[in-house]
């Protein structure tokens, strides 16, 4: 008979031969019950809490997280931060979700080897979740023909315009069709991803996970940006600015009623030829009348049943060539339109 050493030995010896060939899983390995496993697509340009928000939510809430690139070499994100995946694309292992980020999409939406990656992991998974503006790398790939989606404030109308067949909406932190889920931009991520935690976990797990990253988790929508009063600001698209001229914007802050920007502007021409380039602009686009007054730089309009005042205002500097320029926009309750300028 062996002896209890001898025995409590090859116990040991047997545990630490399986742990050698039991196979590693490269990233954060799930702990939850049943296990769910989210596979991350990385690529140059990627925006940093696009993939990194959600990848605090899904592996605090226990799922398996990997992170995956076409060759499986390092990607540099959107501020030059060096990310080396877990897997590329031949090795990564199978997944319940697929994440896919935004940032500088624009080389992304054209790799063919990354969308039919995309197409062929969705097909499987049990959820896709795109954050920002991840949401015109899943056009680029068909995933959201005939689906409603969102994506980053700035780049809703260039989602409508490049994918028409996707039902684009505005006034949403995230959009769930059931299995193809899109977030709005940067931190919507975090709420998307919690949503998810909540379909495949249930409301404990997601709130619980929320509480532990000190994070304000509201279930039904939250802070939405699109509502935002520079929803009303003029594109001025079409102006055809003066060769070397620069809007170097500081502050850019306001609310659903209100809104202020402020730009360091410098450019070779003229304050005032640049201020008419902003009077043709605006008239160019429609819907705004301009005020009476001489000298004056202020326009009303209407939009979604509130009058809307836009005012530019413009100071010199004291010190450097160029100006300032003072952007605001009130957004009240619908009011008569003053008759126009003579």
């Amino acid at each position: 008979m062996r002896s209890p050493v001898a025995v409590i030995s090859i116990v040991f010896a047997l545990m630490f031969s399986s742990a050698l060939t039991r196979p590693a899983f490269a990233g954060n390995a799930p702990t939850s019950q049943p296990e769910v496993t989210v596979g991350i697509v990385l690529f140059d340009g990627v925006q940093i809490i696009d993939f990194a928000g959600p990848y605090e939510v899904f592996g605090t809430a226990g799922f398996g997280v990997v992170t995956l690139t076409r060759d499986g070499k390092p990607i540099t994100t959107a501020m030059g931060l060096r990310v080396t995946p877990d897997h590329d694309f031949a090795s990564a292992p199978a997944f319940d979700v697929l994440l896919v980020p935004g940032g500088d999409v624009g080389d992304a939406q054209q790799d063919p080897a990354l969308l039919d990656f995309i197409r062929s992991r969705a097909a499987n998974a049990e959820h896709v979740l795109s954050v920002c503006t991840g949401a015109h790398v899943l056009g680029a790939a068909g995933l959201l023909d005939g689906l409603k989606a969102t994506t980053f404030t700035p780049r809703i109308d260039q989602l409508a315009r490049q994918y028409p067949k996707i039902n684009v909406i505005r006034d949403v932190r995230w959009a769930d069709n059931g299995k193809i889920i899109t977030s709005a931009g940067l931190s919507s991520g975090l709420d998307a991803a919690l949503h998810v935690v909540d379909r495949l976990r249930g409301t404990d797990v997601a709130r619980s996970t929320a509480l532990h990253l000190e994070y304000d988790w509201q279930p039904k929508g939250g802070f939405v940006r699109s509502r935002m009063a520079d929803r009303y600001m003029p594109g001025l698209r079409g102006v055809a600015w003066p060769e070397g001229t620069e809007f170097d914007r500081t502050v850019s802050v306001g609310d659903e009623r209100a809104w202020r920007m402020h730009y360091n502007v410098t450019s070779p021409a003229t304050r005032d030829a640049l201020m008419q380039l902003i009077i043709e602009g605006i008239q160019s686009e429609g819907g705004w009348t301009r005020m009476p007054g001489a000298g004056t730089y202020r326009w009303e309009g209407e939009r979604e049943n509130r009058r809307v005042v836009l005012s530019f205002t413009p100071t010199p500097f004291e010190t450097t060539d160029g100006f300032g320029l003072e952007v605001t926009l009130d957004a009240n309750d619908a009011l008569p339109v003053s008759p126009a300028a003579p």
